[in-house]
């Protein structure tokens, strides 16, 4: 029986709901907009900016960034990724490096980053470094996760290679591929953010979060947050729908994985 990612949507929307219940009753005890605004106000908040063009700027801008961060990283581990996954000597070259970056704290590459580039490029840098690593170690468990006696007696059989790239090492790689990506967007956003607030670029949403926290307008802070938040519930919705298909893909290669192992 196939299990549905995006199934039980209804537990996550009462979870919202619970949140929300509480952030309005903290609100309403304290008493303090200054510190701790309501939703509602939270809401007004978040309309006025929906109707600036600015607010689409700043979008724009910030889920480009997080993108091409995140891209970047995405090609150069899944390509570093195979070639360690597939020869040993290539995986100790570049370990030290891939140790370095995975140990290093984010926020030494965001102010070694705030010396080197300007402020549009600080944040795509400090994203790269940070996802990269988990990108090729996924990879290259991926790669070894693949059934080496399979592949020696596809190729003894003379099984093309496209066959053997659909059946044996996609379906192979798959759950790696996902869990790196899972794990690579979710830290993408929240560098995303710290990197802008400290390289301020002129158009970011970090950079309208520290503005705004300069002139103590709390409920913009908060409004600009959930907007941050519904990017990466956005980018979660669109990755389970993602691993859904490959699930579903997977599942079909599986059978037909069978049907060539039996033909072995």
């Amino acid at each position: 029986m196939k299990v549905s990612i995006t199934s039980h949507k209804g537990y996550s929307w009462l979870t919202v709901g619970g949140l929300l219940v509480l952030w309005a009753a903290a609100a309403a005890w304290l008493r303090l907009p200054l510190l701790l605004p309501s939703p509602w106000q939270t809401g007004v908040q978040i309309a006025a900016l929906l109707g600036t063009a600015a607010f689409w700027a700043h979008l724009g801008a910030t889920v480009s960034r997080g993108l091409l961060g995140f891209g970047a990283a995405f090609l150069a581990g899944t390509v570093f990724g195979l070639q360690a996954g597939r020869r040993a000597w290539f995986e100790a070259l570049i370990r030290p490096l891939v140790v370095f970056a995975r140990s290093t704290p984010s926020m030494s590459f965001i102010l070694l980053a705030l010396i080197w580039f300007k402020g549009d490029m600080v944040p795509i840098f400090v994203i790269f470094l940070v996802v990269f690593p988990i990108i090729i170690q996924n990879m290259i468990e991926g790669v070894r996760s693949i059934d080496r006696e399979l592949l020696e007696m596809a190729s003894v059989y003379r099984l093309t290679k496209p066959r053997i790239l659909r059946a044996l090492v996609l379906p192979s790689l798959a759950p790696f591929l996902a869990a790196a990506v899972s794990a690579g967007l979710g830290l993408t956003w929240r560098v995303l953010i710290a990197a802008e607030v400290l390289s301020y670029p002129k158009w970011g949403i970090g950079g309208q979060m520290d503005s705004a926290r300069v002139f103590l307008q709390t409920d913009r802070v908060f409004a600009w947050t959930v907007v941050v938040v519904a990017i990466g519930l956005s980018f979660d919705s669109l990755l389970g729908r993602w691993l859904n298909r490959i699930l579903a893909w997977r599942g079909t290669n599986d059978d037909s994985s069978m049907a060539d192992r039996q033909k072995l």
